[in-house]
């Protein structure tokens, strides 16, 4: 039996953790922590697990896989102090907030020799599922443009959500799901980017941002995604965010809609036809799923973690410094 303990439960992607505990029988809740007890025992009460006092009590429970999806700025500290301890990390994005931490994260993982899976459930949706499978049609993709528009719901958000010292920034936690699946759809390796940011609050909180980021693959020439997120979506809508993706290929175009379960694709081929969609995944299924086979699977979702993390930060970095281009390459 796999003993998964869950530190920090600040944010709702808690529930992609609880989701995997309530569906498989080879795993079991050993312990939650939070600052704030009251919700670690909301947690904790449904799986009759315990509530520790203290990250350290915790992790001295002697878990497997440490989960996190606490408050942005505290999550390098639980994931190095999970890693240090010899526990894999599943953990909802973003990682970290800065590339400092970052740095920090990939050495101890390194030293450590345990795995880190991103909850990346955008991977998951039936609209990607299907794109990844129309591969071949699209041919090589040659350009990627993203919209991701979200509903801020600042009456029911918690303080240090609209604090950029305890958020971080909208690129790190926004940006990195539209990377991912550009990575997934390209290979790429190794390219550049370039990041804005707009509107804010008072705090100083990024309604809207941005990034341009060059995808380059070894043989072939260089793909480009421009992706754009926000917290602008207005309350009155009926869905959270009409999250949208095109990808276009040297051999047809692929129109994604996730917020409307809609996967247009066109080809040389064939005309425009609307795709029959299977059903997605859980949230959290694949990211756990690579934890628990180890191997291969393991390090490739570590690796997957460590680099869109990366271009989210730097992408971060560079609109702080006024949208200069920042270079990522892939860990061999």
């Amino acid at each position: 039996m796999t003993g998964i303990v869950i530190a920090g439960v600040a944010h709702s992607h808690v529930d992609y953790v609880t989701a995997e505990i309530r569906e498989r029988a080879d795993i079991e809740l050993r312990g939650v922590f939070d600052p704030d007890a009251e919700a670690a025992r909301r947690i904790a009460a449904e799986f009759g697990a315990p509530v520790a006092e203290s990250l350290d009590e915790l992790l001295g429970l002697g878990a497997d896989i440490v989960a996190c999806a606490g408050v942005y700025a505290q999550r390098a500290d639980i994931v190095l102090a999970a890693l240090h301890s010899g526990a894999d990390v599943l953990c909802d994005k973003p990682l970290c907030i800065t590339l400092d931490q970052l740095e920090r994260i990939a050495a101890a993982q390194a030293e450590s020799g345990r795995n880190i899976s991103l909850m990346l459930e955008k991977r998951t949706y039936p609209e990607t599922l299907a794109t990844v499978a129309a591969a071949e049609e699209l041919g090589r993709p040659v350009a990627l443009a993203s919209w991701a528009p979200h509903k801020l719901l600042r009456g029911i958000r918690a303080p240090w959500f609209l604090d950029p010292a305890t958020y971080g920034g909208i690129l790190a936690d926004l940006l990195v799901h539209d990377v991912d699946i550009a990575l997934t759809l390209t290979g790429a390796t190794s390219g550049s980017v370039r990041g804005w940011t707009g509107a804010e609050l008072e705090s100083g909180f990024a309604l809207n941002g941005g990034a341009v980021v060059t995808l380059d693959t070894p043989g072939a020439s260089s793909a480009v995604l421009t992706a754009e997120v926000d917290w602008l979506t207005p309350s009155g809508s009926e869905i959270h965010g009409d999250y949208r993706m095109r990808v276009v290929g040297t051999q047809g175009t692929a129109e994604l809609y996730w917020g409307r379960g809609v996967l247009e694709l066109t080809t040389v081929d064939a005309p425009r036809r609307t795709v029959e969609l299977a059903p997605g995944r859980r949230p959290a299924e694949d990211a756990l799923n690579a934890l628990l086979a180890g191997g291969s699977d393991a390090a490739g979702a570590t690796a997957d973690a460590l680099l869109v993390t990366r271009i989210a930060l730097l992408a971060e970095e560079s609109a702080r410094r006024g949208g200069i281009e920042l270079s990522w390459k892939a860990s061999a």
